[in-house]
């Protein structure tokens, strides 16, 4: 049984489909903010629905479904997914076939749910790894060594090997790169791609981008409407494929030690949107072991997690308990700390937008 799924009441299944409606709008999922608007009503989809991960699913049941169409694009539920054909036909109407798809499917989609988790992964969440790695790779010096915590099949931790056009200094990155990342950085520091040494990778589960079911599990997990998107994380997990990491498979508090460990200076710990969804003991337990390496060794961490703010917004609240009454694609900040002589310094360099492709820096 997947660990991640929780005995949950239907109201309250059904209420993180009324909630992930609104969400998936903002983050321009339409075709599953239409399905949302349909399950709660569906008591079928809702029994399916509450075999999913707890706090993700509605992400986890519809890329359950994405898996399989992927696999076999020829039900009609596909000509709605962007991912799958050129010219997608509107949300609405829909919500039918995904009904048929999913009692039609139920025993793989049971069996997906049951071994697979949400690990979603960008290839453009580097845009907003590449401006505080620069200014880490200044500080520390190259090569820079990185250790990456929630790194799924390891996309971040080749950041260096794609090309960016993030401002006025035009394209970053070797002319050869198969990716080019495109966005906004206003601000921040003068750009170049850091040379990288080790790198090491830490995750619940590993996803292999050798692997064929991994890789079109990673796809899966795409938006519908994120063609290019897709596109991209197909050719950045050919790279991972050809690339050198070493990975930890298991609890990242239980892994870390021995990650650091075996990782050389100048080293490097980073992880996005990972920690958020940590319990906070276990954030605390993550910074002591943190503290502890800190003792006898200098090294540096970034952060890009989403705030508090964002996690109200998920849940449909305010903060107080009320109805939150508008969204925001604001997703947390950015954060380099300085980690010596058994302490850390912390600051806020930058603020990405949901996306990681508009980037305000402070600094």
């Amino acid at each position: 049984m997947n660990a991640s799924a929780l005995v949950e009441s239907p109201e309250v299944v059904a209420a993180s489909f009324r909630a992930s409606e609104r969400i998936f709008a903002v983050m321009g999922a339409h075709l599953f903010s239409e399905f949302c608007r349909h399950v709660p009503d569906d008591v079928e989809m809702i029994e399916l629905a509450s075999h999913a991960m707890a706090g993700a699913r509605p992400a986890h049941l519809f890329s359950a479904v994405h898996y399989l169409l992927l696999g076999d694009s020829s039900d009609p539920l596909a000509r709605y997914f962007g991912t799958l054909c050129e010219a997608p036909l509107p949300p609405e109407g829909a919500y039918p076939e995904l009904a048929r798809f999913c009692r039609e499917h139920r025993p793989e989609l049971l069996e997906l749910l049951r071994t697979r988790s949400v690990q979603t992964t960008y290839a453009e969440r580097c845009r907003a790894i590449l401006p505080p790695m620069t200014v880490v790779a200044r500080a520390a010096g190259e090569p820079l060594n990185l250790v990456e915590v929630g790194c799924s099949a390891g996309v971040l931790l080749a950041f260096d090997k794609f090309a960016y056009r993030l401002n006025t200094q035009g394209r970053i990155g070797a002319a050869e790169a198969p990716v080019v990342l495109q966005g906004e950085l206003r601000g921040g520091p003068e750009l170049f791609i850091p040379r990288i040494g080790k790198r090491a990778g830490i995750d619940l589960h590993i996803l292999d981008a050798r692997s064929e079911e991994d890789r079109r599990w990673l796809l899966a997990l795409c938006f519908p409407e994120l063609r290019k998107e897709q596109q991209n994380l197909a050719a950045a997990l050919d790279v991972i494929a050809e690339t050198d990491i070493t990975f930890y498979e298991g609890d990242g508090l239980a892994m870390l030690a021995d990650a650091l460990a075996n990782t050389p200076d100048p080293l490097c710990v980073f992880h996005s949107a990972c920690l958020f969804y940590w319990p906070v003991e276990a954030r605390k337990a993550f910074e002591k072991v943190l503290l502890d390496h800190a003792a006898t060794r200098e090294f540096w961490r970034i952060a890009i997690e989403p705030s508090d703010t964002f996690d109200d917004w998920q849940k449909g609240q305010d903060g107080n308990g009320a109805v939150a009454p508008s969204a925001t694609k604001k997703s947390g900040e950015i954060r380099i700390m300085h980690y010596r002589n058994g302490q850390v310094e912390s600051r806020a360099v930058g603020t990405p937008d949901a996306e990681y492709g508009n980037i305000e820096w402070y600094e």
